[in-house]
Parts: structure tokens; sequence; C-alpha cells
């Protein structure tokens, strides 16, 4: 992934959400009371202690955040960007025209209307950056969730905000569009029309039947004996659910119960690596297939008086017309 520029640092930082501003002020106490804890789990842990707070105390929360946003509105009121940041301090980035790793044509007319966002794609690109900073140890995947995790927590009238800026957003994008005169090859809305798209070439030949089943990781078979007690525990639960749940309980085992999975998986490679040196000694075992001696090119001047080596005249039309042939 290409670095994204900084933000403008001059920029008025932006105003936190009640449950962001309980995360940051509280961190730090309950990393102290459970220093077990990895960084999700303490995640969860502190979402589950705000959902538990009494309602004047989150209450209190809810002002703070209510103040801090009207700071930033006063501040972002008088904020003037310089050259390449927007009107909120972040970097312009120019659009990529095509898709990495696909030659030939892009994938979209780069003329055409940029596709409108939803209020949660909008929040999400506005709150990456001061989410990033705030949680710097957070994975891709974990600032995902988290990011998830913040917009649902956030008010009625906040994410009010998004969505009226999300339909604005789509009436722009509805405006562009019906203006928009795509070039041969494109639709309507600029993308590449399938018939017009470069045909991908795989390159992976058939996989061969009689080869040994390949080694599986500790965690396949940590799920391959988990999946079937957490559908019984939630029985219905959907596919993405369960894989984020048999994860979670991947990563709460202990060393101890981990290294029992990790000694199968060990097993199951030693199995393969056995199998595959069978397989291939089997292989190489087969006797390609005779071509017939008569497949071969002879010179006609090979044998003596002009005749070739299996004594026909090469000047003969039909050199078979007067052989015998017997049974063997």
């Amino acid at each position: 992934m290409a670095k994204k520029p900084a933000r403008d640092p001059g920029a008025p930082k932006r105003n936190m959400s009640a449950y962001l501003l309980y995360q940051n002020a509280m961190r730090e106490q309950f990393k102290a009371l459970n220093p077990g804890m990895t960084f999700g789990q303490l995640a969860k842990y502190t979402s589950a202690m705000y959902s538990e707070l009494p309602p004047s105390e989150k209450e209190a929360w809810v002002a703070r955040a209510e103040a801090d946003k009207a700071r930033y509105l006063h501040e972002l009121a008088s904020y003037v960007p310089p050259p390449g940041y927007d009107t909120k301090g972040d970097a312009i980035v120019s659009p990529v025209n095509t898709k990495s790793g696909r030659k030939g044509k892009p994938e979209k007319d780069v003329n055409s209307p940029k596709r409108n966002l939803s209020a949660y794609l909008l929040y999400q690109n506005a709150m990456r950056e001061q989410f990033k900073r705030e949680n710097p140890g957070m994975t891709f995947g974990q600032l995902a969730k988290y990011t998830s995790h913040m917009y649902k927590n956030l008010t009625p009238e906040e994410k009010a905000t998004w969505e009226s800026r999300a339909a604005q957003d789509k009436a722009r994008y509805d405006t562009d569009i019906a203006s928009y005169v795509p070039p041969p090859g494109h639709d309507a809305r600029g993308a590449v029309i399938e018939d017009h798209r470069p045909k991908k070439r795989n390159k992976r030949g058939p996989k061969d039947p009689s080869a040994p089943k390949r080694a599986s990781g500790a965690y396949v078979f940590f799920t391959n004996e988990m999946r079937p007690i957490v559908l019984q525990e939630y029985p219905g639960i959907k596919f993405v659910e369960l894989g984020r749940l048999l994860g979670e309980r991947w990563r709460a085992l202990t060393p101890t119960e981990k290294k029992r999975f990790e000694d199968i998986a060990a097993d199951d490679k030693v199995r393969f690596q056995v199998e595959m040196q069978h397989h291939t000694a089997s292989q190489a075992m087969v006797v390609p297939p005779q071509v017939p001696s008569d497949h071969y090119y002879h010179d006609p001047t090979a044998a003596a008086g002009g005749y070739d080596v299996y004594g026909h005249d090469p000047t003969d039309p039909d050199p078979y017309a007067n052989t015998q042939y017997h049974a063997a």
C-alpha cells in the first residue's frame, strides 16, 4: 500500500466521540488492572465497561464530546487550508487510473464521475488517520473493526450528519452521471464492458488427482475441531461471524493448548513430505510410450542398391503394393 501524505499539522484537531474520550481517559487504568490482556481484548473490555456506565456518567462523557465538537467546528470555520489540502486539512491524493497488476485498458474511464460514498465510508475516510495515530499498534483488520465499532456508537445526531453528507454526495454523483458521455468500450457509468476487457490467462496447470493432500496448519486443525462446537453453541451463526469467533478463540488459547495443534500440524507436514516422496518416485517409474521406429526419418540412399532400409524402391509410387504380410 502506498504511504499517504501527512495531514496538515496546522489543521484543527478533529473532535472525538463520547466513547473515544472515555477510552483515552481510561486506557492506562484498564491496562494496569488487566496486564495480561491483548490489545483486542482490552478494546472489548473498554467497550463493555462503557456500555455498563450509569446514565448520569455516560451523559457526562456525551457533554464532553459535544463541547469538543463545538471546539472543532469553531476552529474549522477559521481554518484556511494550504495548497494540496482540503477544507479539513487532509492531503489531496490523486486518483489511481488503473488497478495494479492488470495490463491493457484501465478498469474505468478516468474521466467518468467519481462514485458517491456511503455515510460509513465518508466517516471512515475522515477518521482513518486519527484512529491510526491513536492506536499505532493496530493491524489493518483491527483498525477496520475499530472504525466500524466507533461508527456504530455515534449518537443519532452525529450519525445524521454523515448521512446528510452521503445524501449530498449522491446528489452530486447523479447530476454528474446524467451529463456523462462514455467513450467506446465503456458502459454508462464508465466501467469497461466485459467484451472489451483483456482476458486473463490461467497459468496454473491442472492439479494432479493422484498427488497427496497438502499439509494443513495448526489453525486449520483447531478450526476443524472447534467449528462444530461453535455451530452447536450458536445455531444459525453467519459465516463471517463464525470466522471472527474462531479467530478470537484461537488467540485466547494458552501456549500449552496451542502447542497441541502445532504438534498435529508438524506430524501432518511429515506425512505430506513422505507421501510426496513416494508419489514423485512412482511418477518417475512410469516409462514413456515408445515411438515406433518407422516414425523416424531414413535416408533413402542409406541402403545399397538404390533401395531404402525397408527394401523399397524410393521411385516406386506404391512400394507396398506387392508386399507379402505374414502372421507372426
